[in-house]
């Protein structure tokens, strides 16, 4: 092999290292820039739900020695669409699609809330709505009959 052989293949060689490192690169940074936008857009969901909550259901979502609010149309629409919301968080990490960071932070609030007396309340009649998705059932039953800890 000639000398010029040589530096073609070595060049050749350092360009396909160089074409792959680029192609990681913006594949770890539009991964990181989705991540952001989900996190973003999840969280405003979230903070739209809570604002859906009636007014005496606050209370009792954030104080475990609350008085419950009685059971209302309301209240459980609102918390069907935060265990909604909860289960496709759930689907995402589960499937990769979400970085640990992230779900971390959703999970410890997650756990928290599933295991309030409201929650515990409103998912006996709610339940029905997640038994196709097996694994978030069973992750909600889990957090509220073990006390799951993160």
């Amino acid at each position: 092999m000639t000398t010029y052989e040589i530096l073609i293949l070595s060049a050749t060689t350092i360009s396909a290292i160089a074409a792959v490192a680029f192609v990681w690169a913006m594949m770890s940074t539009y991964k990181g820039q989705m991540n952001a936008q989900v996190f973003s857009d999840y969280n405003k969901r979230y903070d739209e739900i809570l604002l859906s909550m009636p007014k005496d259901a606050w209370e009792a979502r954030f104080n475990m020695n609350a008085v419950l609010p009685a059971p209302s149309k309301e209240l459980s629409l609102s918390i069907l669409r935060y265990l909604n919301l909860s289960s496709e968080e759930f689907y995402l990490y589960k499937r990769g699609y979400l970085r640990v960071d992230v779900w971390r932070i959703w999970e410890e609030e997650m756990i928290r809330t599933l295991q309030t007396p409201l929650l515990k309340r409103e998912w006996q009649t709610l339940l029905i709505e997640f038994v196709s998705y097996r694994e978030f059932y069973e992750f909600v039953e889990e957090v509220q009959r073990n006390k799951k800890e993160k």
